[in-house]
Formats: C-alpha cells, structure tokens, sequence
C-alpha cells in the first residue's frame, strides 16, 4: 500500500493470490476478528453482497499473515471477498503463526451487526470465524 494509503487508511491491499488451504471447523462462529471498525465500507459491501438484509451471512475469509506488519511480528490479516476486513486477536495470531507459519488459510466466516438501533443509527458491523483451536488444516480431499 503506498504512503497515501497508509496515512489516510484505504483499504486497498488485496490478499496475496496463493491458494489458501482449509482449516478445520471449529464448534460454530467463536474466533473473533479485531479492527473491523475501520473496514466497515469493506464488510457492508460483503454484507449485502451475501443478502444479508435481517440474518447474519456466512462467507469464507482468507486468513493471511502480514509478514511486514511494524507494530506485531505475527499479525494475520482476514479477508472477505477480496478486501482486508481485520484481523485476527494478537494472542490468537501468536499462536496461528507458530503452527502454521507464513501459509494462508481459509474458513467460514459469519458478519454480524449492521442492524438498526433504536435511535435510527446502524450498529457497526463484526465477524466471527468458524475455525478449530488451536489452528489445523482439513486433510486434502477431506471437507
């Protein structure tokens, strides 16, 4: 991303084009992502894109680690459709890193929020990853 983007805080870096490999289900939407307050244009495009009108849609998002992160050495990047949504808690990413490394993984995903509050204002929207803890791929060939 260059400087501009940097300092103004566009979202425009894309995930990395390597195939992601599949992670292991966990026991329903438990991981939660942090800093999606900042990709809320991000995720409402991904939230209407999956027709979520009065539901919260399930989507995959692409976990990636972010090799030049100057603030955490083992930050992992989520994406949704393409764009940087978040990311993943600092102890949880810690601990992505160290079993699996620099490969990029993949796992269902469910957007929360963006609902309406009572005072007419809309609830920012989140996301919760459905992945098994501590991290595993899926076995090729497995679903």
């Amino acid at each position: 991303m260059s400087w501009i983007g940097k300092m103004f805080g566009l979202n425009s870096a894309a995930p990395p084009r390597v195939s992601a490999t599949q992670l292991k289900h966990g026991r329903g939407w438990t991981t939660e992502v942090v800093g999606e307050s900042k990709y809320q244009d991000a995720l409402s495009r991904s939230y209407r894109r999956h027709g979520g009108r009065d539901r919260h849609p399930k989507v995959m998002a692409e976990l990636v680690p972010e090799l030049d992160n100057p603030y955490d050495e083992n930050a992992v990047m989520i994406f949704i459709d393409g764009q940087k949504i978040g990311y993943l808690r600092r102890e949880k990413a810690a601990e992505y890193r160290t079993v699996l490394g620099e490969k990029t993984g993949s796992c269902s995903a469910k957007i929360v929020g963006g609902f309406e509050r009572d005072d007419g204002g809309r609830a920012f929207f989140g996301v919760k990853l459905n992945m098994s803890w501590p991290p595993s791929f899926v076995a090729q060939g497995k679903g």
